[in-house]
């Protein structure tokens, strides 16, 4: 994750919810989880793919989406589908999972370190609905930080950021924000992606 977050600094961090996240972990899994992800490079081979592959264990449909087009170092989707191609010569359960559909790339539509989660895809909105999303993942300052800090979901979410420059904090304190969904659902709805407050 966003430069390997959980191992990067000394708890607690800035912003520290990762307690209530582990507890959440003993409950009931996902049924889908969409990350947005961030950097290229070790943010992605040892940061994100064992956490997909820890969701995936757990019973999890796992949708990564990433840039459709190029952002300073950010990986983008065409990127992120190579990678997955060597990932899965490596991890049996991520190739399982690629070839079974439950695991897959997906395009953000963006070109920016920044996320607006009004402008997806619709036709990525309406795979989310389907598969009935129900957890969140934004990692990046850009996009967890600078466009998403504020963005409440229906469905659960977790913000995941180094801070790269002084919000209140030591520069690249962690911040890991778990929120619980507003609504008592078991489900994203498109509702909750046309109507995130973008800050």
């Amino acid at each position: 994750m966003d430069d390997i977050l959980l191992i990067c600094s000394e708890r607690p961090w800035l912003h520290d919810d990762l307690d209530d996240w582990l507890n959440r972990q003993q409950q009931s899994p996902y049924k889908c989880a969409i990350i947005f992800l961030d950097n290229s490079g070790c943010d992605v081979v040892l940061g994100i793919m064992p956490f997909t592959r820890e969701l995936l264990l757990r019973g999890t449909r796992v949708v990564l989406c990433a840039n459709s087009k190029p952002a300073l170092n950010d990986v983008t989707a065409q990127e992120l589908i190579m990678v997955m191609k060597q990932v899965a010569l490596v991890c049996p359960i991520l190739h399982r999972h690629l070839e079974a559909g439950t695991l897959c790339v997906r395009e953000s539509g963006q070109a920016s370190p920044c996320l607006d989660l009004s402008r997806l895809p619709l036709s990525l909105v309406d795979e989310l609905v389907k598969w009935q999303c129900d957890l969140v993942v934004v990692e990046g300052m850009g996009r967890a930080i600078h466009t998403n800090l504020l963005t409440s979901f229906t469905c659960d979410s977790l913000k995941l950021a180094v801070i790269k420059n002084r919000l209140g904090g030591e520069m690249f304190s962690v911040m890991c924000k778990y929120e619980a969904g507003s609504v008592k659902t078991s489900a994203v709805s498109t509702q909750s992606i046309d109507n995130v407050h973008v800050p």
